[in-house]
Order: C-alpha cells, then sequence, then structure tokens
C-alpha cells in the first residue's frame, strides 16, 4: 500500500507545478500582449487626433459659409430694396392667407422694399392696391371679385430669393397695371 504522505506529496507537486506553468504562462504571453495592445490603443488614438482635427476644420468652413450666406442674405435683401423701392415704395398691398401660413417672412420682404401691408377680410374691395391671396387651395370668392380688383394667388409662402423676387416682380405687373388703368379713367 503506497503511504498518505506520498499521495499528499505528489498532489502537493501537481498543484505547485500547475502554479507554476499558470504564472510562467501569464508572463512570457504577458508582454506580447501587452505590445499589441499598445499598438491598437496608438492606432485609436491616432484615429481620434484625426476625427478631432477634421471636426474642428468642418466647424470653422460651417462658420465662414454661416457668415457668408447672411452676407448674401444682406446683400440680396439690399438689392431687391433697390429694385423695387423707386416702384413700389408707399403702395398698399392687401394679403389674404389661409390659417395654416405664416406670413412674417412675408409681411417683411415687403416692408423691405417700402410696401404697406393691410390684412385683408372677404367682403371688401380693395381697390387702392392688388391683393395676395396666400392658400393651399384657391379660394372660391377670389375669382367673384369685381373686375377692378388686380389680384395674386399663391399657393406656398416664397422662401428663396429666387422665389422671393418672382413674387415681387408679380406684385409690381400688378401695381404698374393698377396705375395705367387709374390713368385711363
Amino acid at each position: 500500500m503506497i503511504p498518505f504522505r506520498h499521495h499528499l506529496i505528489s498532489l502537493a507537486a501537481v498543484f505547485f507545478s500547475l502554479g507554476i506553468g499558470i504564472l510562467l504562462g501569464g508572463m512570457t504571453g504577458h508582454s506580447w500582449f501587452s505590445i499589441e495592445e499598445r499598438e491598437v490603443l496608438s492606432k485609436m488614438e491616432t484615429r481620434y487626433s484625426q476625427a478631432l482635427k477634421s471636426n474642428n476644420e468642418l466647424k470653422q468652413q460651417l462658420h465662414r459659409l454661416l457668415i457668408e450666406m447672411e452676407r448674401n442674405k444682406e446683400e440680396a435683401a439690399h438689392l431687391m430694396a433697390v429694385r423695387y423701392a423707386d416702384a413700389m415704395q408707399g403702395n398698399k398691398v392687401y394679403v389674404w392667407h389661409s390659417a395654416e401660413f405664416e406670413v412674417g417672412r412675408l409681411v417683411r420682404l415687403f416692408e423691405q422694399v417700402g410696401v404697406k401691408i393691410v390684412p385683408f377680410g372677404q367682403g371688401s374691395v380693395p381697390l387702392d392696391g392688388p391683393l395676395l391671396a396666400l392658400g393651399k387651395t384657391k379660394p372660391v370668392w377670389l375669382e367673384q371679385l369685381p373686375d377692378e380688383c388686380r389680384w395674386l394667388f399663391v399657393d406656398q409662402v416664397p422662401q428663396s430669393f429666387s422665389q422671393q423676387w418672382g413674387l415681387l416682380d408679380q406684385v409690381q405687373k400688378l401695381m404698374a397695371e393698377m396705375s395705367v388703368e387709374r390713368e385711363k379713367s
């Protein structure tokens, strides 16, 4: 029979060798893993730095574009005011709009060229200025206005400068037609 002490010593030797194997395996593999980990970390830091640099450049570019856009808006507004001020300044434009339309931008546009905006109510007849009607669909009463009334129907508030310029052109033509008719009578 094998003595108990022999079992105990062999069992201790197995655990001792297992511990040494784990310790040696962890130490030798640790330096290899650490080097690769540093490379990955270095690459991630480089990419992060590049992303930050790119982000800052894009922010600066966006800021420059916003400044340029504001300058262009001011120039376009000034050009519109100069272009239409002589022909339209001091005139009235009656405005009717459906509930879903916000006309604040339109009012500012006409005020820039010196036109007075007058709210229009159904049943009245605008004789001293054209009527600008804004809505998704043309109201029936618009066609029933007397022939001497000049009106223009618009299905959307102009957003771009070219659309605003076109609207001002149309309103100016209506004003010119009205003044020619007044001179004839």
